[in-house]
């Protein structure tokens, strides 16, 4: 990551924290402005004060803001994710490659942030949570975007994938800012807004989403469409209620603003769409040689099963598969600068085998069974792109894990019909 890129990064970071302390004890609606940020946060990667990421900071101060909800029916859900994470944490104790103790706590503080925004959160403050999300995806996708331009001074990556450069935007990969700018393709699809913002916020999300060429992110959004439309055929055949999906105005006009920003792009650079059928051509193929990224995923994954191949029924402790380097080598001896393994569910195993299987079936359980949820889409797009670029550690995880909560005890309560037309987004039933 350049000075640049750092100094950027550090500094929307801790610009969000001022605001954030500033609102929350002036400002009369500073439980909106709280949550909004609180999105914000969950969008930034690696802002920590202290070493705990400001996600966290701000999700206790949440819950000291007056009207807080009490979602009672969401405690057992809440006491469940809480136990699985406690109990893969506690593997730091008894793993023999543990690289690093304190991941354990990273773990429990994650899980807890998410717990206190599920049981103190209303469906009018989740919304707001989403669109600090979709706020700071957009931002990072505008970056990369004024990035591609060379309008700002950021270097751009694997020139030999793309002639233009993949970007990275506010993130330090492009990977992660194909996840993110993919989540704001999601978010500004579906949530209801004004034509004119609904053209503004999909517009730089779905071109960064294809210029990142983060063939994770192509792929999670290809699986959550159609987790999605198969729940919305299982739910129609029983015949229980759609979920709420809002007006859908804007959509046309922001399907046209994009072609036609296509169609400028491919005539001012017609090799670009030759690259980007080159890149999406290797997605489910078998992987080049000349393919580097692919090549080291392939050496990392046969790696972590190796590890894995005789284990305790506790793994080898969390953080242990962060030993497994880049090139699949694996470091047994003294301290390796990763904790986590780009595979997250073969790393879960070999961290903690038995140990962490409830906390997987959770994660996987809130996205599946709320797939038709906004949060739940995204929680489920998330895990995906975890699958190559793994964001388990991420506060964005764990802010979905919270919302999709929300909106699966949403389906529990007799609710009214919410006042305010965003709160039916969260649930499949209004």
């Amino acid at each position: 990551m350049g000075l640049f890129t750092e100094a950027l990064y550090l500094g929307v970071g801790f610009a969000a924290v001022a605001l954030g302390l500033v609102a929350a004890l002036t400002h009369p609606g500073r439980r909106n402005i709280l949550a909004f940020l609180l999105g914000i946060s969950a969008g930034l990667v690696a802002v920590q004060i202290f070493r705990v990421h400001i996600f966290t900071l701000l999700a206790v101060a949440w819950v000291f803001l007056p009207g807080r909800a009490r979602n009672r029916s969401a405690f057992k859900l809440v006491a469940a994710l809480l136990a699985a994470a406690l109990l893969l944490a506690s593997t730091t104790l008894s793993g023999d490659l543990v690289n690093s103790p304190t991941l354990g706590l990273q773990l429990l503080g994650l899980a807890g942030s998410a717990a206190l925004v599920a049981l103190t959160s209303t469906r009018k403050d989740a919304t707001a949570m989403m669109w600090g999300l979709l706020a700071v995806s957009t931002v990072g996708s505008g970056v990369g975007v004024l990035q591609v331009f060379q309008v700002i001074p950021m270097d751009l990556w694997h020139l030999h994938v793309s002639s233009i450069g993949r970007p990275t935007g506010i993130y330090p990969e492009p990977d992660w800012l194909g996840m993110f700018s993919g989540m704001g393709v999601l978010l500004s699809w579906r949530l209801p807004m004004s034509r004119p913002a609904k053209v503004g916020f999909f517009l730089p999300n779905i071109i960064v989403f294809v210029l990142a060429m983060a063939r994770a992110s192509w792929i999670a959004l290809l699986i959550c469409v159609a987790a999605a439309a198969v729940a919305s055929m299982v739910h129609r055949r029983r015949g229980l209620t759609t979920v709420a999906t809002g007006p859908r105005r804007g959509r046309r006009a922001a399907i046209v603003v994009a072609s036609v920003a296509a169609v400028v792009a491919l005539s001012a650079v017609p090799q670009l769409q030759e690259e980007v059928a080159a890149r999406a051509s290797t997605m489910l193929g078998t992987v080049q040689e000349d393919d580097i990224s692919g090549q080291a995923r392939i050496r990392q994954n046969d790696s972590l099963v190796e590890l894995a191949r005789s284990i305790p029924v506790y793994g080898h402790g969390l953080s242990s598969a962060g030993r497994v380097g880049v090139w699949g080598q694996i470091d047994t001896v003294g301290e390796s600068q990763n904790n986590v393994a780009s595979n997250w569910v073969l790393g879960m195993w070999v961290d903690g085998a038995l140990f962490a299987v409830p906390l997987m079936v959770c994660l996987i359980g809130l996205a599946l069974v709320w797939v038709r949820s906004i949060p739940g889409q995204l929680l489920l797009f998330t895990l995906v792109c975890s699958l190559f670029s793994n964001a388990i550690f991420f506060p964005v995880t764990w802010l979905l894990v919270g919302l999709a909560i929300i909106a699966a005890q949403s389906n529990k309560e007799a609710l009214p019909r919410p006042r305010h037309r965003l709160d039916g987004m969260l649930s499949d039933k209004e």
